[in-house]
């Protein structure tokens, strides 16, 4: 069975041009070559195909039949091609693009600058802007246009922004290994009755939510010391002055070997978004940063329950 030689590429854009401009002069025009080019290709696919594309009628080349259903068929393809052509320009603008990234004190050090040094290397020409702001700093910054990307733990329900998930992840009770809950495999709310407790401040909403928690079940913590970071919270714990439960991610990384963590129930979960605006999503430089940012939160995933 002899296989069909198909036209290529080019001569396809070619044939197409002709069924947009109704003429061989015209489509030569369009596409920078001659005329006499033009017919040869078209009679070339109308022989390798074994087709008539085109009839001439009054000085204009009419579409047949075949030739309008072949460019349905290849419609699908060019813009596949276009896609192709329109990723290639801009991961060629992407090497020497700019980057803007805000977020929380509590991720830039533990989680989003080890992330843009390690985006950097891997695009040494990127120019990458962090700047540290709060939730509300963000959302701001992110709509007057003045940041790409926000990372912040607070989903927020706003017409001018966007939010992906990074990750989510359950509260934990962190104490020193020696500690005489670090036998128990669970901890619960109930056990920390009494206990001195390092607690977030009063007005972050991680903290409203373990106080509701605490409350429900009728437990009165000691409370020792506040903090706005679980950073802090943990040092708080390694230096044996209490006890904390805290969203893990990122901040256990830095403490393993001096303290453990064991689930907490009531189960309180956090999550961490990215956040960009609702009119301009990120372009191909901003979602290949986004994804740099999932991978690391993955493989921190997968690193703590192994």
């Amino acid at each position: 069975m002899m296989t069909t030689e198909l036209p290529s590429i080019r001569e396809l854009e070619v044939f197409r041009a002709t069924i947009f401009t109704g003429s061989a002069t015209a489509a030569a025009e369009r596409l920078g070559v001659s005329q006499p080019s033009v017919s040869r290709t078209l009679a070339q696919i109308e022989e390798r195909l074994n087709l008539i594309l085109f009839i001439r009628q009054g000085g204009r080349l009419s579409p047949t039949a075949e030739a309008l259903a072949l460019n349905e068929e290849l419609d699908p393809i060019f813009d596949g091609l276009d896609r192709v052509r329109s990723f290639a320009d801009t991961a060629e603008a992407m090497r020497g693009g700019r980057i803007r990234v805000l977020a929380p004190p509590s991720f830039c050090n533990h989680f989003v600058t080890p992330m843009m040094i390690e985006f950097k290397r891997a695009h040494p020409s990127v120019l990458i802007e962090l700047r540290v702001v709060s939730s509300r700093e963000a959302l701001g910054a992110i709509n007057d246009g003045e940041g790409d990307i926000a990372i912040t733990t607070n989903r927020v329900a706003h017409p001018g922004v966007r939010m992906e998930q990074i990750i989510a992840t359950q509260s934990v009770c962190v104490m020193p290994p020696d500690h005489p809950l670090a036998k128990k495999s669970v901890v619960r709310a109930e056990d920390l009755e009494g206990e001195a407790f390092i607690a977030l401040s009063s007005n972050l909403k991680a903290r409203m939510g373990v106080d509701r928690i605490f409350d429900r079940a009728g437990v009165t913590r000691d409370i020792v010391a506040e903090t706005t970071t679980n950073f802090c919270a943990c040092e708080f714990v390694a230096s044996d002055i209490g006890i904390t439960v805290i969203n893990p991610f990122p901040v256990m990384r830095n403490f393993e070997g001096q303290l453990i963590t064991r689930p907490f129930v009531p189960k309180f979960e956090h999550s961490v978004f990215a956040m960009f605006s609702a009119e301009a999503a990120p372009n191909w430089l901003g979602r290949a940063f986004l994804a740099y940012l999932k991978r690391s939160a993955s493989a921190w995933e997968a690193g703590r329950a192994a």
